[in-house]
């Protein structure tokens, strides 16, 4: 290395921070917390029925707070939109809703590291056998299926057992109809949290 020829380091700036942004959830993650005047905020905004909000109580604090931090953003850029905002407060309801059947933060910091390290690899490992080491890589990768169908159970509209089922496919278009355009917001908005 001469002072002619400095050595430079390139690093993909998008990798570096989608990185810095999972340390980040990790330690937000740790000791999440929900106020009760949020909790009344949200369920408001989003007219849950009683079901609904008990599915939503049934959740993780930590899936509550990332619900709450995905609702905010959706409020932003759609506001007064009800079943975006339920979709918002519910889309992840089946990573920790269902008794007995959880992912744990342990279960998502591997997800990730497999996921980085082989795309599609989780899918491969995830089995439908509830008591099987393998049920938590099948749930995160069937949750927006299984949290459809427990947000139609509690009442939930068609339109956000909808966009709760598509969450996780992303749109390679530009939307086409308002479900695509509020799809896209709620897609966004769960990026970004």
């Amino acid at each position: 290395m001469t002072p002619d020829h400095p050595v430079t380091l390139s690093t993909d700036s998008r990798w570096l921070r989608r990185v810095l942004h999972r340390v980040q959830q990790f330690f937000a993650s740790l000791h999440p917390r929900v106020s009760a005047g949020e909790r009344a905020a949200a369920a408001a905004a989003a007219a849950l029925s009683a079901a609904a909000l008990a599915l939503f109580d049934r959740m993780a604090r930590r899936d509550q707070r990332h619900s709450l931090d995905v609702l905010r953003r959706v409020q932003q850029v759609a506001p007064g939109q009800p079943d975006l905002a339920a979709a918002a407060l519910l889309h992840d309801a089946a990573k920790t809703a269902l008794p007995g059947r959880r992912l744990r933060l342990w279960h998502r910091v591997l997800i990730v590291l497999m996921e980085a390290v082989r795309p599609g690899w989780v899918q491969q490992v995830g089995r439908e056998a509830p008591g099987s080491w393998r049920y938590p890589f099948y749930l995160h990768a069937h949750h927006p299926a299984l949290g459809a169908r427990l947000a139609e159970e509690a009442g939930c509209s068609p339109l956000t057992v909808e966009l709760i089922r598509r969450h996780q496919v992303k749109l390679t278009h530009q939307p086409v109809d308002e479900t695509e355009r509020l799809l896209a917001v709620l897609q966004a908005a769960d990026d970004a949290n």
